[in-house]
């Protein structure tokens, strides 16, 4: 599949907008952007034995910029909302795909009506808000619904802290719905944090040890945003954890999730990406998950575990996909999960098997890996 880049260029069309929020749109070839500042009127509540475990007041400001993007003088009738991972913001990683993924929407064969993309920063943007996060989301996702009630069908798409972050966005909308439903409808995790004591146990080792920074980052953000430690705050990280919220989903109404990791990821085991597809199975959510195992020779395989583990001359021979950059639509992990978020828009995705496991190879046949075969 040929995968489409970007224009460079943005015509420059400031317009003011209303909803409280000093919007403005930038339009271009019948696509409007329009920023909004994400604003959540939801109240988190603590969940935890210990009243302290509660994100951190100081980093509830300034509020976030959202990312609206739609053809002009369309009423879509499906929403994709993005949620992305540490060290990322949405004008530098995701505006260039929601504005390819837009475009490619317009060429769907079996396309049942428009869609828009929805993705926002949160606030403590650069730590680790995964909570603070999912409500940044929930309210992005409601600033996009209220501008267009045309909307019926909300896909999910998590990155990295981004697949926490948009599996407690799915637990959290339901549990302050009046009905019990969550706003999703169908879920995208790619490799994705799962389990929240997991992530901070390495983050913490890794930041001890070497120093690096964005451990650092994520170690300290995930305390911020849960309010201690593991030790202090049990519940808080259980919240957080979206393998251990599965039945939560299925009870909200998520028809379908789709699971990708690479099975080399240096800085979200791949074993998070099996619980989470093992989780949403046993749920009784119909869930596909793709192992990426290969990358072309002379790719860059991304973060990798073997990296990670001080053995990174080994990469050039092994060839096995590491964690990519979300802002690299060519790496194996992100070309997958945009294959199979095409294929839920166009009417091609199957939710009727209730688990599919594929290995995603460069060197594999082409023909290897179709749900409609089992």
């Amino acid at each position: 599949m040929t995968f489409l880049r970007c224009s460079a260029a943005i015509a420059a069309l400031l317009v003011a907008a209303c909803n409280n929020s000093s919007d403005s749109q930038t339009q271009s070839d019948n696509a409007i952007v329009e920023t909004f500042v994400t604003a959540s009127q939801h109240t988190i509540s603590p969940l935890d034995i210990n009243p302290s475990c509660v994100p951190d007041s100081a980093s509830n400001s300034p509020l976030p910029e959202g990312l609206l993007v739609f053809k002009r003088g369309e009423q879509p009738t499906r929403l994709v909302v993005f949620s992305h991972g540490i060290g990322h913001t949405v004008q530098a990683s995701w505006l260039p795909h929601m504005r390819r993924e837009l475009r490619l929407a317009q060429h769907y064969e079996n396309s049942p009506g428009g869609v828009a993309f929805v993705a926002t920063d949160y606030r403590d943007n650069l730590g680790f808000p995964t909570l603070r996060g999912a409500y940044d989301t929930i309210a992005a996702t409601e600033y996009a619904l209220e501008k267009f009630p045309s909307i019926d069908t909300v896909y999910l798409f998590g990155v990295s802290m981004g697949g926490a972050v948009s599996g407690t966005a799915i637990v959290e909308s339901a549990a302050i719905s009046d009905d019990g439903k969550a706003l999703y409808d169908y879920w995208i995790t790619a490799e994705g944090v799962s389990q929240l004591v997991e992530t901070y146990g390495e983050a913490k080792a890794a930041a001890e040890a070497t120093g690096n920074a964005t451990a650092m980052a994520a170690a300290a953000g995930i305390e911020r945003d849960t309010g201690g430690t593991p030790a202090e705050c049990p519940l808080a990280y259980q919240r957080r954890s979206p393998a251990l919220h599965a039945a939560q989903m299925q009870l909200g109404g998520v028809q379908a999730a789709t699971v990708i990791h690479p099975v080399n990821d240096g800085l979200v085991p791949h074993n998070q990406g099996r619980e989470m597809a093992g989780a949403l199975t046993t749920a009784g959510i119909a869930t596909q998950f793709f192992t990426v195992v290969g990358i072309p020779e002379g790719q860059d395989p991304g973060t990798t575990g073997t990296g990670t583990l001080g053995a990174g001359e080994a990469d050039g021979t092994l060839n096995l996909a590491g964690h990519g950059s979300e802002a690299d639509a060519t790496h194996p992990v992100m070309r997958t999960a945009f294959e199979q978020l095409r294929k839920m828009l166009d009417g091609q995705y199957n939710a009727e098997v209730p688990y599919f496991e594929c290995i995603v190879d460069h060197r594999a046949p082409e023909d290897s890996c179709h749900v409609d075969q089992f």
